[in-house]
């Protein structure tokens, strides 16, 4: 009795799939490394000596502005929420040139500046609510002795 085996042929992997998956792997480690990676934080300079008093005066007197527009009604708590917060935000530009106009609370919380964290923070929920259930007078208060106070 005769037995013969016929042996198969190796069997070979498409290399398409694998290219594939190489190139999904590659773009998905880039696509990674552009959306979550640390941003390394701003270095903070300070305005020129000869400019910061009339940087605080210029703000200040906003602030001023701002409250007359109050009394006169002529804005309402929110948007005044939202002119208080364009003026820190802008006053903190001409200070130490970030612009922190642009940025979320979250942003401004990794600067490290606490004190303006806390009044942005302040300023959210009366800003955007439809109804504004915050105290206006204080905050501009607090932000007037932020302005006064600063370096």
């Amino acid at each position: 009795m005769q037995v013969t085996v016929n042996l198969k042929d190796f069997f070979h992997y498409s290399y398409l799939p694998i290219l594939i998956f190489f190139i999904l792997t590659l773009f998905l480690i880039g696509l990674y490394f552009l959306l979550f990676r640390k941003k390394k934080p701003k270095v903070i300079k300070k305005a020129e000596a000869k400019n910061i008093p009339l940087i605080k005066e210029k703000y200040l007197l906003k602030l001023d502005q701002l409250i007359l527009q109050l009394n006169q009604q002529r804005i309402s708590n929110r948007h005044a929420y939202q002119s208080l917060s364009n003026i820190i935000r802008n006053f903190v530009y001409e200070m130490i040139n970030i612009q922190v106009q642009n940025y979320t609370l979250q942003e401004i919380e990794r600067l490290q500046i606490p004190i303006l964290t806390e009044l942005v923070r302040e300023y959210y929920e009366p800003e955007f609510s439809k109804i504004s259930r915050g105290n206006i007078l204080s905050s501009i208060e607090k932000t007037k002795e932020v302005i006064r106070r600063w370096n």
